[in-house]
């Protein structure tokens, strides 16, 4: 027998927001429309291990909120299937956020220690093709991971 739901308490709790309601305002255009293709500075909001529906492979899903220089907020999502092609891609993105996990076996406990990373992407549009570029961090050749430059 199904308990009966009261519908008066959910109302009246959202009564309140009203005025709230009124004055918010959404651009469509703004809220909803791809960002442009470009460089932006973002934040690791989420990081996660899943599966695809289609054929139950894993999947890393990271969500990164943009801090600029434009569309400031907006968030977008960046998938990486994993298989035997796609590990050197998997891994070099781990990398660049500054993950590194001696075993694979490691990475479901390990992907909550990238949320709040700060993470540059570039997102590149190519025959109607969305992509999402983890960029090296601008430190990394002063910390000696990366230098062109040899000392004389």
């Amino acid at each position: 027998m199904a308990l009966p739901i009261d519908t008066d308490a959910p109302a009246a709790a959202l009564a309140r927001l009203d005025d709230e309601w009124r004055k918010t305002s959404v651009s469509p255009d703004e809220m909803y429309s791809d960002i442009p293709d470009g460089t932006y500075n973002a934040i690791i909001e989420e990081a996660r291990l899943t599966e695809t529906v289609s054929t139950g492979r894993p999947m890393v899903i990271w969500k990164l909120r943009i801090q600029g220089p434009q569309a400031v907020n907006r968030v977008v999502k960046k998938n990486r299937v994993v298989t035997e092609n796609t590990l050197v891609y998997l891994k070099e993105e781990l990398e660049k956020c500054g993950l590194q996990v001696s075993r694979l076996s490691e990475l479901p406990a390990r992907l909550k220690e990238l949320v709040n990373h700060p993470i540059d992407f570039q997102k590149s549009t190519k025959d109607g093709k969305t992509n999402f570029y983890f960029r090296w961090d601008s430190n990394r050749a002063s910390k000696g991971v990366l230098s062109d430059d040899i000392p004389f």
